[in-house]
C-alpha cells in the first residue's frame, strides 16, 4: 500500500540511535576526515563522466599518465554505460516530476509520495554510483580538486572594487522583485513540503536559477517564525536519499512549530557547472571563488528573509555548518546596513571562524584536499591571503544584537579552528549561554548537531521570543 507522507531517513535513526554515538570519537572524526579526498575522488569522476560520456573522452578528462590510462581503460569501458543508464533513467523520472510538482499535473498524494521516493532513488544512484568508479577512489595520479588557482595580482585586480567597500559586496536590497517560484507540496513526516526557485540577485550568479527546499509546520499561520538553514561543502541536498539537514534541522524545526528554508549554495546540487561536482568550483578558485560564493549566497538569502516576511513570519533566522556557517556569520555581521525587513532576527553559527584566510591556507580539510598546496603553487603567502580578509571574515562588530546570536563549535576542530571562532565570538561578545561548546574536531561536531536536539530546541526558543 502506498505512503502518504515521507518518512524520516532510516539512515537518520541509526545515526541518532545508540550505536550512532560512535561518530562523535575522535576516532571516527580522523577516519571520517582521512576518507574525504577518496569520496571527492569519487564525485569528481562522476562529474567527469556526465561531461564526457564516451570513455576515451572521459580518460583524456582524468589528465593521467599512458600507463595509468591503459590501466583504468577497462573498468571505465564498464563503468560509463551503466552511469549513462542510470542517466537517462533519472531523466524520464524528473521529467515526470516537473510535469507533477511544477507544471500542475493532477495527483493525489500518495502518487506524490512514490514519485520523490523514486527521484531520489534514481536521483542518488546517478550522482552517488560510488561502486562504478571506486577503482578512482585511492588513484592518487587522479587529484580530488582539478585547481586553477588565480594568483595574487589577478585576485586583488578582480576583488579590487569591493576591496575598497567591502559592505558593497554584501549589500542587500529590498527592490520589487518577481515572487519566487513555488511547487506543489510533499506531505513530510512534520508537515508539507515543498521547492522555492528564483533567480539569483547576485552579479556572480545572473540569470541563475536558485533552488531550496522548504518545510512547513503541520499548522503554519501567519506567525509562524521561519529559519534559513545553509549546509557544507560538497552537499546534493534532496537530490539523494538522506540530506542530514533535512532530518536533524529542518523536520526537527517544523515538528516545534517553525518554517524551514534549506537553500542550495553556489555551484552545489542543481547549480552544478558541467565537468564540476557539487561545490568543487569552490575550491578550484579559491580565494576568489570562495568570495564569490559568499556575496551570492549573502545576497540570496537575504531574499528569503524577504519571502518569509512576505507570508508573514514576525521573527525570522538564518544559520548554518561549516561553509553554511561561515555565511552566516558574513550576514550577522553585514546585516546592520539591510533595509528593516531583510535584516535576520536572529543567527546560528556553526563551525565559524575569523580568519577564514588561515582555514583555506592550512585547515585541515585544505590540506588533505590538496587546496594548502595549491594555493602556495600559485604564489599565495599568508600576508598575501590576509589581505583578503575585509571581504573574507565578518565585520569587527555584528549587526544584530549579540543576545540573539548562537554558535556550536567544537574544541578539535581543525577545519574552521577553534581558537579562531572562539575570537570571533569574544570580540563580538556573543554571551557564554548562547555558545555550544563540545570536545570534537569538525566532523564530529557534525556528528553532535545530527544526534543532538540542543541547538534545534534553542534556536526555536530564539525564533519564538521577540527582540
Amino acid at each position: 500500500m502506498a505512503q502518504d507522507r515521507l518518512d524520516t531517513s532510516c539512515t537518520h535513526r541509526l545515526l541518532t540511535g545508540p550505536l550512532g554515538w560512535l561518530l562523535t570519537t575522535g576516532w571516527a572524526d580522523r577516519l571520517k576526515m582521512a576518507m574525504l579526498p577518496a569520496e571527492f575522488r569519487l564525485a569528481r569522476a562522476r562529474a567527469l563522466a556526465f561531461a564526457n560520456p564516451d570513455p576515451e573522452g572521459f580518460l583524456d578528462a582524468l589528465e593521467v599518465d599512458d600507463a595509468t590510462r591503459q590501466r583504468l581503460r577497462q573498468r571505465a569501458l564498464r563503468a560509463l554505460p551503466e552511469l549513462d543508464r542510470r542517466r537517462q533513467s533519472l531523466d524520464q523520472v524528473q521529467d515526470q516530476w516537473d510535469t507533477v510538482f511544477w507544471r500542475g499535473a493532477a495527483a493525489d498524494s500518495a502518487a506524490r509520495v512514490a514519485l520523490e521516493r523514486r527521484r531520489r532513488r534514481l536521483s542518488q544512484e546517478a550522482l552517488k554510483p560510488d561502486r562504478l568508479f571506486r577503482f578512482l577512489s585511492a588513484e592518487h595520479a587522479f587529484a580530488p580538486v582539478a585547481f586553477q588557482i588565480p594568483g595574487p595580482e589577478e585576485t586583488m585586480t578582480a576583488m579590487s572594487r569591493w576591496l575598497s567597500d567591502p559592505a558593497s559586496a554584501y549589500a542587500a536590497s529590498a527592490a520589487d522583485l518577481p515572487a519566487p517560484e513555488r511547487s506543489a507540496p510533499i506531505p513530510g513526516p512534520a508537515g508539507p513540503e515543498s521547492l522555492l526557485r528564483f533567480s539569483s540577485p547576485s552579479t556572480f550568479q545572473q540569470g541563475v536559477r536558485v533552488t531550496a527546499r522548504v518545510y512547513e509546520p503541520a499548522r503554519c499561520t501567519g506567525a509562524t517564525g521561519t529559519f534559513i538553514y545553509g549546509s557544507g561543502l560538497g552537499m546534493l541536498y534532496d537530490l539523494i536519499r538522506y540530506w542530514p539537514e533535512e532530518d536533524y534541522m529542518a523536520r526537527r524545526l517544523a515538528a516545534r512549530g517553525v518554517r524551514v528554508i534549506l537553500p542550495e549554495s553556489p555551484w552545489h546540487g542543481r547549480r552544478e557547472l558541467p565537468g564540476r561536482y557539487s561545490g568543487e568550483p569552490y575550491l578550484a578558485r579559491a580565494p576568489l571563488s570562495v568570495f564569490e560564493l559568499f556575496s551570492t549566497q549573502v545576497q540570496e538569502t537575504a531574499r528569503l528573509i524577504g519571502w518569509a516576511r512576505s507570508l508573514g513570519s514576525p521573527l525570522v533566522g538564518v544559520g548554518g555548518v561549516s561553509l553554511g556557517g561561515l555565511v552566516a556569520q558574513l550576514i550577522a555581521g553585514h546585516c546592520r546596513t539591510w533595509p528593516a525587513e531583510l535584516r535576520p532576527d536572529m543567527v546560528f553559527v556553526g563551525a565559524g571562524t575569523s580568519q577564514v584566510d588561515r582555514a583555506l591556507a592550512s585547515g585541515a580539510l585544505s590540506r588533505l584536499l590538496g587546496l594548502s598546496c595549491a594555493l602556495a603553487d600559485a604564489g599565495w603567502t599568508q600576508d598575501a591571503l590576509a589581505a583578503l580578509r575585509p571581504l573574507l571574515d565578518p565585520p569587527r562588530a555584528p549587526g544584530i544584537d549579540p543576545s540573539r546570536i548562537l554558535a556550536c563549535l567544537g574544541t578539535r576542530d581543525s577545519s574552521t579552528p577553534y581558537a579562531t571562532a572562539l575570537a570571533l565570538l569574544d570580540r563580538w561578545e556573543v554571551p557564554p549561554d548562547n555558545r555550544i561548546v563540545y570536545d570534537a574536531g569538525h566532523i564530529a561536531l557534525y556528528a553532535r548537531l545530527i544526534r543532538s536536539d540542543t541547538a534545534v530546541g534553542r534556536i526555536a526558543r530564539l525564533l519564538r521570543r521577540p527582540p
